[in-house]
């Protein structure tokens, strides 16, 4: 007798991926629970690495997780819709300076009040991590966000694309100009990030493998991309909630060591950071009087920073700073909460219509 269910296997990818963009934020906060509750995994997944050695260090578990993030989010990419953006110079110019100027200044406003507000070790660690995450380019799950909220698509992966390949010049040299402000030992640490962003370092774990994303893209063609769309989104997902955990593990045991008056000021600074990309987001778009899904892609490109390749230079070289790895910790989240809560204020008007 024939079965009445078919024996094909059922195609789970479309579900979890839904799933995954639903619930990121939650995710994220659960990454974080996990890391403070039970490091012990996450500590162990940091000294994983491959037995050869790039640019004399070892080939490590979360360097892998990067380039594999970094490799999806071009894999996704269609340059084709980027060539419509080109034709506006003027607000990709703008859009894609706001991405560095806004954060620099909330970096010199910081300089001078952080020390005003807690001890000089912890001002320290603050100074050094702000400038850190403020020099990032523009993070890739932005560009899942704008899709989420019916956003400019487009302009999105504009200002992702093209921050992330002015990042080789533009994130040393920010970094660089905001360490000249801080005391010499924070100017040290901002030397060995300058020096560990530059040269092979960034040739190897951010250019080669975006370079091979595109190459893919291109070798696999646009249309097999499409249909493991799902696939692709979940595994860059989890890489990214994995290397929050392993990262988050060596700095959230240690929160507890700060008062309250260290972590609220450490929660202000990371939560300013979004809060100032939602501000000159929502300016331009005022001022350049541009369409709602064009500022809707300006709000979350502007006030997204690309926090999992800085927590990779912070383990690198702040691995004695617990206090910027919680400060990098904090600006994923609140990014992704308030990128929560600015999805939510794009589609209360369509809510009230529904309840009406």
């Amino acid at each position: 007798m024939a079965s009445s269910q078919s024996d094909e296997p059922i195609d789970t990818g479309p579900q979890l991926g839904r799933f995954m963009r639903r619930h990121f934020v939650w995710l994220l906060v659960g990454c974080y629970v996990l890391a403070a509750i039970w490091p012990d995994p996450g500590l162990a997944m940091r000294n994983w690495y491959l037995p050869i050695r790039i640019d004399d260090g070892h080939v490590t578990f979360p360097l892998m997780l990067l380039a594999w993030m970094l490799f999806c989010a071009a894999l996704m990419t269609d340059l084709a819709q980027i060539r419509v953006v080109l034709r506006h110079p003027l607000l990709l110019c703008t859009a894609v300076a706001a991405v560095w100027v806004g954060p620099a200044l909330l970096v010199v406003a910081a300089g001078w009040a952080v020390p005003l507000l807690v001890d000089n070790e912890s001002a320290a660690g603050l100074l050094v991590g702000l400038p850190l995450v403020a020099a990032m380019p523009v993070a890739n799950s932005s560009v899942g966000w704008v899709q989420n909220t019916g956003g400019n698509l487009a302009l999105g992966l504009a200002v992702v694309v093209l921050s992330i390949s002015l990042s080789p010049w533009a994130t040393p040299q920010l970094l660089e100009w905001l360490g000249k402000s801080l005391s010499p030992g924070e100017q040290k640490s901002c030397e060995e990030l300058v020096n560990r962003f530059s040269g092979w370092f960034f040739m190897i774990w951010v250019i080669l493998p975006t370079a091979l994303g595109f190459f893919s893209r291109y070798v696999i063609t646009p249309q097999r991309i499409a249909a493991a769309a799902n696939y692709i989104a979940v595994a860059s997902a989890t890489a990214l909630l994995l290397l929050n955990y392993i990262n988050s593990a060596l700095a959230l045991p240690e929160a507890g060591k700060f008062g309250f008056g260290l972590l609220s000021v450490t929660i202000a600074l990371a939560v300013a950071l979004s809060i100032v990309g939602l501000a000159l987001g929502a300016a331009i778009s005022y001022g350049l009087r541009l369409s709602s899904t064009a500022g809707t892609a300006l709000l979350f490109g502007l006030s997204m920073k690309h926090t999992g390749l800085a927590l990779i230079l912070a383990s690198a070289v702040l691995h004695d700073k617990p206090l910027a790895i919680l400060l990098i910790i904090l600006a994923t989240v609140s990014q992704h909460l308030l990128a929560a809560l600015v999805q939510w204020w794009h589609f209360r008007p369509a809510q009230r219509q529904t309840t009406a």
